[in-house]
């Protein structure tokens, strides 16, 4: 698939995302980017989305002990948060704006620093569980005298991760950064479900260079509607018609 621009979507971190070789994350604009990362042209600096998302974890650890961080956005924001943090919150969580709109790329990067996070929070959780398991065959082992082998995994499922409707939003507000040949490695399960349903073009998965993959073309603008009418109406008002019309592709995993 050398001839596309494989960006794992939704998921941004590489260990949910399953990437084939070649394939990228979308990074949030955060200092020390890895190198199977791409970040487009954010409005932020490194060291802005790096204070921004401080502020994030801050918020989760005192205001909402360590809960995931969308939780946040069902209560009042802490008021030391900016007006763009609150913003952000507001929108992981489902809620209406409290401000006018603001720029589509400053809010999708707020949201992709909280998905960021939140997905962190998740793996934190995902390893601190398999350290326990660990432990306890080990006990088991010296209590039986036996040797136990086997490790389930430890990956958080797709209910303990950020709304994928969210992120692929903020992720489309990026859309013209985007090579013109890009096609999105679909990344979780929920996602892939509502792609299914959209009418497009069925590709060969060998004329992409993956196999055991099913490849769909569709336009940005189905993706868009996916998120939400008010998302789609946020992407149409930001990136203008022309974009949404680009043709995607989108791979589903088998």
């Amino acid at each position: 698939m050398d001839a596309y621009f494989l960006l794992a979507l939704p998921r941004l971190h590489a260990e949910l995302a399953d990437l084939p070789e070649g394939g990228v994350t979308l990074w949030p604009g955060l200092p020390r980017r890895p190198e199977n990362a791409w970040a487009p042209a954010m409005p932020l600096s490194p060291s802005i989305a790096s204070a921004c998302l401080a502020d994030y974890e801050r918020a989760c650890r005192d205001g909402a002990s360590g809960a995931p961080v969308h939780a946040l956005g069902a209560e009042h924001a802490p008021a030391d948060l900016s007006d763009a943090e609150r913003r952000a919150l507001r929108e992981m969580s489902g809620l209406p704006a409290e401000a006018p709109e603001q720029p589509l790329r400053h809010t999708a990067q707020q949201v992709l620093l909280l998905a960021w996070l939140q997905e962190k929070q998740s793996l934190d959780m995902a390893e601190l569980e398999k350290k326990i398991s660990a432990s306890r065959r080990e006990l088991a082992s010296l209590i039986s005298g036996r040797t136990r082998v086997g490790e389930a995994s430890f990956l958080p499922d797709d209910s303990e991760l950020p709304d994928w409707k969210k992120t692929l939003a903020a992720a489309l507000a990026f859309l013209p950064d985007m090579p013109e040949k890009s096609a999105f490695w679909v990344s979780c399960q929920p996602m892939a479900q509502a792609v299914t349903e959209l009418e497009g073009e069925e590709l060969s998965p060998g004329s992409l260079g993956l196999p055991g993959v099913r490849a769909l073309r569709v336009k940005a603008s189905a993706l868009a509607s996916l998120c939400g009418r008010s998302a789609a109406e946020r992407l149409e008002r930001g990136l203008g018609a022309a974009q949404l019309e680009r043709p995607l592709i989108l791979v589903l995993p088998q």
